[in-house]
């Protein structure tokens, strides 16, 4: 039988390039990317002895072939010789890919061969075609592809041809065989670690995707607030209800107006990217102290703020959302008085806030099963909103590595870790 044309897939075999669903984008060039494939293979190739050429789920080779015999670099110049051989990886990818297993061939040349199918989560994505070997003890059902695939002519007739192909190594079945099965696993092994990766990452890419989104969002909304609500009227308006509370002698009330009016007006006119840590924590206080006039004697908080710290530079009210998470989700959770830290250090090369509170120490999942009734229309679904349009903000502005981490430990309390570099290049407006 004459066989020149590269084999087609069985009717009804599901590559993941063809199926729909979660995996449908994946290949095996996405997945390892072609320079990695050629560096595994020239790894395993010096390790093993054996030759080796990547293809894809069709049979189509996409590295560049590793440690190939001089006599199959020979064969291969000749235009019709390269189809044929070509037509013989592609039958071992394809039998590989049928069999989910090794598949072990002797070529038409006369060279055995392995075909190692890369599977992941039951998904063929290609292959690694292997070998170039002569063996001489190869069981007698091993298929020989030269009664099916003719080359033009024999090149072992050539003299030159021949000496090069007695020059190739002759290894025993069972050694070839264990070779085979020990390369396979650790291509597979290496294509769950990558998918895995190439998944998280993904999953990453998105999730920031979507906080940019909610990021276009609250701009957008707070740009249009300002349009709607002159600044300048409200500072003067809380101005003149602070004056009111003079003439009235309510004490307590202008306090607790000329905390919201300079709090306020941080919030809400400086334009600043960036902030030195002591105006950070300046508006922090302003907050805490707002919410002492809210909540009495429950919130107690304590500042521990390293004095180098003052003038470091800080991307402004990063901090605010994980101290309002710790006053409503904590402190506030409380029955009797509870206790706020905040401390700040430099660690290295990074500068580090912590947020701690005693409160109950619920989890996101417990905060969703408790607010669960409420929909989102409370006040903790704006503060979740804020600490994930800050978690975007280090992530964009340092690396996925400076993401804010939350723990919560159940009767205990809740921790709020942010850090960022020290030596950022953003300078403050």
């Amino acid at each position: 039988m004459e066989m020149t044309e590269k084999p087609k897939f069985q009717p009804g075999f599901q590559t993941i390039a063809e199926e729909d669903g979660s995996m449908s984008n994946f290949s095996i060039a996405r997945l390892f990317g072609i320079k990695v494939l050629e560096n595994i293979q020239d790894k395993i190739a010096k390790a093993t002895g054996l030759a080796f050429v990547t293809v894809d789920y069709r049979g189509e080779p996409i590295t560049e072939m590793t440690s190939f015999t001089p006599f199959c670099r020979q064969v291969r110049k000749e235009e019709s010789a390269k189809r044929i051989c070509m037509s013989s990886d592609a039958f071992g990818a394809i039998q590989a890919a049928v069999t989910q297993k090794t598949y072990v061939y002797f070529c038409p040349c006369g060279l055995i061969e392995i075909a190692i199918p890369i599977i992941v989560r039951g998904h063929y994505l290609g292959g690694f075609i292997g070998g170039q070997i002569r063996c001489e003890d190869a069981p007698k059902d091993i298929c020989r592809l030269e009664n099916v695939l003719h080359h033009d002519r024999n090149h072992r007739e050539d003299p030159k041809m021949d000496a090069l192909f007695d020059s190739i190594a002759i290894y025993p079945y069972e050694k070839f065989f264990h070779i085979a099965n020990l390369v396979s696993l650790i291509v597979n092994q290496l294509a769950e670690k990558e998918l895995s990766r190439l998944v998280l990452k993904e999953d990453l890419d998105k999730e920031l995707e979507a906080l940019n989104e909610q990021k276009k969002e609250k701009e957008a909304e707070l740009a249009a607030l300002k349009t709607q609500m002159n600044p300048y009227f409200l500072f003067k308006s809380l101005n003149a209800i602070s004056n009111l509370s003079v003439i009235e002698d309510a004490p307590r009330t202008n306090r607790a107006i000329n905390l919201f009016a300079e709090f306020m007006k941080f919030n809400f006119s400086e334009t600043r990217d960036n902030v030195f840590v002591s105006e950070e924590i300046e508006n922090l206080e302003r907050y805490l102290n707002i919410q002492k006039e809210r909540m009495g004697d429950q919130l107690q908080y304590v500042l521990d703020i390293a004095e180098d710290l003052n003038m470091q530079k800080i991307p402004s009210r990063i901090l605010l959302p994980f101290v309002e998470r710790a006053v409503f989700y904590g402190i506030g959770q409380k029955r009797e008085p509870g206790i706020l830290r905040i401390t700040a250090q430099y660690q290295g090369d990074d500068v580090v806030f912590k947020m701690e509170d005693d409160g109950p120490g619920f989890s996101d999942r417990k905060i969703a099963q408790l607010f669960k009734q409420y929909k989102g229309s409370y006040e903790g679904s704006s503060i979740e909103a804020s600490i994930a349009f800050s978690r975007q903000r280090l992530i964009s502005s340092f690396g996925s590595e400076y993401d804010a981490v939350i723990k919560s430990i159940d009767g205990v309390g809740t921790t709020s870790i942010v850090r960022y570099p020290k030596n950022f290049d953003e300078k403050a407006n």
